[in-house]
């Protein structure tokens, strides 16, 4: 006997409510900029961590102040956009955890020349997992968009014959700089439509 569980309507409304306006899209990719940045420079790893926690902030911020006034508090179970930040640190760390692994066993650890130029497929398929997943919960569908640009680009940056000038190493920073790139396009356009759609409420309404 198929059951349905009566309270998914109410926690994919809280999600919704997160990532709606479109300033999660922004704080993640600012973040993944970041993170392909510390793909060139891997002593900027422990950094990333700070920001992080600062983005999460960030994301908390912007929503009180865009969202909530717009379309009112809600408690959330979770935290999407720290989700989306977590899952980019974990494509960026899991992938160069690999690289570290091959190339310290077939020479100087980060050696370009032992360096796969698969990297950039172990990156988008954990993007693309972590926006999957959040497109399903949520059901925004810009995420399913979000989630086939990761694939498409992984396999995009593994295989397009960019010449000697772009290293493995320069394919996994593209691609994070692509999805950053994607991802502040897209808030943008979000975050002004929301803000033309959704007037800010009276000051007695904005607990809901």
């Amino acid at each position: 006997m198929h059951t349905t569980d009566p309270l998914r309507p109410l926690r994919q409304r809280a999600l919704r409510h997160a990532l709606e306006d479109g300033t999660a899209d922004l704080v993640v990719a600012a973040f993944a900029v970041i993170v392909g940045g510390a793909t060139q420079n891997r002593s900027l790893i422990a950094l990333a961590t700070v920001y992080l926690a600062i983005l999460a902030l960030a994301s908390r911020f912007l929503r009180q102040q865009v969202a909530d006034r717009r379309i009112g508090y809600a408690e959330l179970p979770e935290d999407p956009p720290k989700a989306l930040l977590l899952t980019t640190m974990a494509a960026g760390v899991l992938t160069l955890g690999i690289v570290a692994l091959i190339t310290f066993f077939n020479g100087p650890i980060w050696n370009l020349e032992h360096w796969p130029d698969w990297t950039p497929l172990v990156a988008g398929s954990i993007m693309a997992a972590g926006f999957l997943v959040t497109a399903y919960r949520a059901a925004l569908p810009r995420y399913y968009v979000y989630a086939a640009a990761s694939a498409g680009g992984a396999v995009f940056f593994w295989l397009y014959p960019f010449g000697p000038r772009i290293n493995p190493s320069d394919r996994l920073t593209l691609l994070f700089f692509a999805l950053a790139g994607l991802l502040l396009a897209s808030g943008i356009a979000v975050l002004v439509r929301f803000v033309r759609t959704r007037p800010v409420l009276p000051a007695e309404g904005h607990d809901v």
